[in-house]
């Protein structure tokens, strides 16, 4: 396993299955009795860390800080891409530039209006009938002065179109009155105008109009999924270890809520920058990666927090990725939960994100569920969401650990073979030599001899 040194940059390698120690008042490591630290290149960088050793860089027997803080990346990432989607789930981008934006944006009213703050939202609910009464307030004006109303205030022989409507004023209180249906009392409309009688109509149905979209909006507004997408959690970290013999990059998913999310299907890609083949630059090139929650595959059954689970293989964008490769390049995770919400059934999607300083190699979650035998419910510990513990795990990419196993595998078997070739040529020669004398000088000669084929066969194992 090859280790850095963060203060001189030098670069040392620890012999798999050893113990190390650490010389403290040295410049460089100092080989023990049981094993050594050397800078040659030659050994196995795909052994795991011993267990006398943290990934952290931290030696229990000594208490002193060697090996570079490979979980905490920040000491590894000097260049952090900026955020594409936040970790609450919001988008981080400004949109400029856009023609004829305000015209397309009124053209879709009501999703603007639903989608733009609420102090926007609650002035425009405000003015939509502040204005209407006006308008209204002074359409009744207008004819109170065509007819000759405001000419003839108090006298009792003149009928007008509106009873006690005089002044501007009176005119606007009227129209809230008609507009709200509130009831006539001191000021009403009489026969007298045709037009007087139609406006109270269009303004009765305009009113009963405003009323509604205004209402819808805000309604629209308060039952949007986005809140209850804030009742689902992701995990601060993702981690990378190893299950069942492979390296897997994984990260939680939770929601706190009684009401399940029906049909929720987890995804995940990464943002980073790519040169195509004809010299192109792609920037922020998405890659879809294979998710799985345990076998159920991308669907995540939510009744306790799940882990997801990518598999570092041939088809992973991390297949050539050492930890420091991963703790140091410059991308982005994006992961998004999609399904239903139960009560409602709207459609939901959450989302956030993992930079490299986010991701802890050689860690893995804590277990979170436990059964009480006191009640006979599972318990979900909220608490232990988020924390993880170190373990075992290679440095390398993915590519270089199964090479190295697979490797490993056949010299096992070689050595196996070759066991098991020496054990059956000498129980044959055995067997030979108790059955006559002269078959033991022979078998005894020819085992001795350089032209032995079981013989050659082994030495060349």
């Amino acid at each position: 396993m090859k280790c850095m040194d963060p203060d001189n940059s030098a670069v040392w390698q620890l012999l798999p299955g050893k113990d190390h120690k650490l010389d403290i008042d040295g410049d460089s490591p100092t080989p023990t009795e049981n094993g050594v630290l050397s800078s040659n290149a030659t050994l196995s960088k795909c052994s795991t860390v011993p267990r006398n050793m943290c990934l952290n860089g931290y030696s229990k027997e000594t208490g002193h800080h060697f090996y570079p803080k490979f979980r905490h990346s920040r000491m590894l990432h000097s260049r952090q891409r900026k955020r594409v989607i936040l970790k609450n789930g919001g988008v981080n981008i400004s949109r400029e530039n856009v023609s004829k934006r305000s015209q397309r944006y009124l053209q879709d009213i009501f999703t603007t209006m639903v989608d733009i703050q609420w102090r926007w939202n609650l002035l425009v609910f405000a003015m939509g009938f502040f204005v209407s009464w006006i308008v209204f307030a002074i359409v009744w004006w207008l004819i109170a002065f065509a007819h000759g109303d405001l000419e003839h205030e108090g006298d009792e022989e003149w009928n007008p179109c509106v009873k006690n409507v005089h002044s501007f004023v009176t005119a606007f209180l009227f129209s809230v009155e008609s507009q709200h249906t509130i009831g006539y009392g001191y000021r009403y409309t009489t026969e007298e105008c045709p037009e007087g009688v139609f406006m109270m109509c269009i303004q009765s149905v305009t009113g009963v109009m405003i009323q509604c979209l205004v209402a819808g909006m805000v309604f629209a507004k308060i039952a949007r999924p986005k809140k209850r997408s804030q009742t689902l959690m992701f995990s601060r970290y993702a981690v990378v270890c190893l299950r069942d013999g492979k390296l897997c990059l994984m990260w939680r998913v939770g929601d706190m809520r009684k009401s399940h999310i029906i049909g929720a299907q987890i995804s995940a890609q990464v943002i980073r920058r790519k040169v195509t083949l004809e010299g192109e630059v792609i920037p922020y090139y998405h890659t879809q990666l294979e998710v799985r929650s345990d076998d159920a595959g991308d669907r995540v059954f939510l009744i306790w927090p799940a882990t997801i689970v990518h598999e570092i293989d041939e088809s992973s964008p991390f297949y050539n990725m050492s930890a420091q490769d991963i703790l140091s390049d410059t991308y982005e995770l994006v992961v998004a939960l999609e399904g239903t919400i139960e009560s409602t059934g709207q459609s939901i999607q959450a989302r956030t994100s993992f930079v490299p300083t986010e991701i802890l190699w050689g860690h893995r979650f804590e277990q979170m569920v436990s059964y009480q035998k006191e009640t006979g419910e599972f318990l979900v510990d909220y608490r232990k969401f988020n924390n993880t513990y170190e373990i075992e795990t290679p440095l390398c990419s993915a590519r270089d650990y199964y090479e190295y196993r697979r490797l490993m595998s056949v010299s096992s078997r070689a050595v196996s073979y070759c066991g098991a070739t020496t054990e059956a040529a000498s129980l044959a020669s055995f067997r030979r030599s108790e059955s006559t004398p002269e078959a033991h000088s022979t078998s005894s000669q020819t085992a001795g001899g350089d032209n032995n084929p079981l013989s050659g066969s082994c030495d060349e194992c």
